[in-house]
């Protein structure tokens, strides 16, 4: 998407090769989010280069200075005038005749970051300071009879900086969200008397199945700064951080108890509404005890 904006060209026509790392220097690594804002800001930088070879040898071709043209559609004009110009394949091709193949070189690193000696990528924390923030409101009904969770809805709001893809994005974020949910709900580890994982296959360790799925409401929050290409960050890990702990606060409200452990599985969770039964010793509790389904909020802030 950033190379065919650049050169105003369709990502369909735009082929990316797999480069061997023996041909590529060491640089602060693609790790988790920062595949988009590492290797965007490569091909933007990248593509840049390539631009202006272009713009030059099509303002000859055009009789018109560089700062006049404009790249889009695939072809490269004097802006105001569509349909004037070459287009992007004639422009290539005069200059791969002129000086040979067309090419941008583009890195990214953190400007001002020195490299550290004998490591490749373990600085990237200070390299890449691109924080993320993220909201998490979910509300939650609590069987009192069995302690089972059930997610009645689910709101994120995301800081992206920039969304060049809100399709993708949001992907990004259902898709986390249910991962999160089998964290805080499902996916239980112990360790029995022998020494092994007692969960030692999909019957016994369960993860989310589609009815567990729950939509999540997503609103994408734009315009805060960022050092990474055309003002993006990275959206793939965030979403999965904060569903623990919204979903640990909601049943911490609902059973008032203090949540210290996850999953929340029925076991779990009953255990909880029994502590809180045998503290509340009042007589008319036990006949409330039955009512309607508990359905509070619970709300997780964070940040990456």
């Amino acid at each position: 998407q950033i190379v065919a904006s650049t050169l105003g060209i369709t990502p369909e026509h735009v082929i990316v090769r797999a480069a061997d790392t023996d041909a590529a220097g060491y640089d602060v690594g693609v790790g988790g989010g920062r595949t988009t804002v590492s290797l965007g800001a490569a091909s933007l930088s990248a593509a840049q280069e390539v631009r202006t070879k272009l713009l030059k040898v099509a303002s000859e071709m055009i009789e018109a200075a560089p700062d006049d043209l404009v790249m889009r559609d695939g072809r490269i004009e004097i802006a105001g005038a569509p349909g004037s110009g070459r287009t992007v394949t004639e422009v290539a091709t005069r200059a791969h005749a002129l000086g040979g193949p067309v090419s941008g070189t583009g890195a990214f690193t953190g400007a001002g970051v020195p490299a550290m000696p004998g490591c490749v990528a373990g600085h990237f924390i200070d390299a890449i300071d691109i924080p993320v923030f993220a909201v998490h409101d979910c509300e939650v009904a609590v069987d009192p009879e069995t302690g089972h969770v059930e997610v009645l809805s689910y709101r994120v709001v995301q800081d992206v900086g920039r969304a060049l893809n809100p399709r993708a994005i949001h992907g990004q974020i259902q898709g986390g969200v249910v991962q999160g949910l089998g964290y805080a709900l499902h996916e239980e580890v112990t360790i029995g008397d022998n020494g092994r994982v007692c969960q030692n296959g999909f019957e016994t360790y369960r993860v989310p199945l589609a009815l567990d799925v729950v939509p999540v409401e997503i609103s994408l929050y734009e315009g805060a700064p960022s050092i990474g290409p055309l003002g993006t960050k990275g959206a793939g890990e965030v979403p999965i951080l904060n569903v623990g702990a919204a979903v640990a606060c909601a049943v911490a409200n609902a059973t008032g108890k203090r949540i210290q452990e996850l999953p929340l599985t029925p076991p779990r969770v009953l255990e909880l509404l029994l502590e809180r039964k045998r503290d509340l010793s009042l007589p008319h509790i036990a006949e409330t005890w039955s009512d309607n389904l508990i359905r509070p909020h619970g709300k997780s802030e964070g940040s990456k």
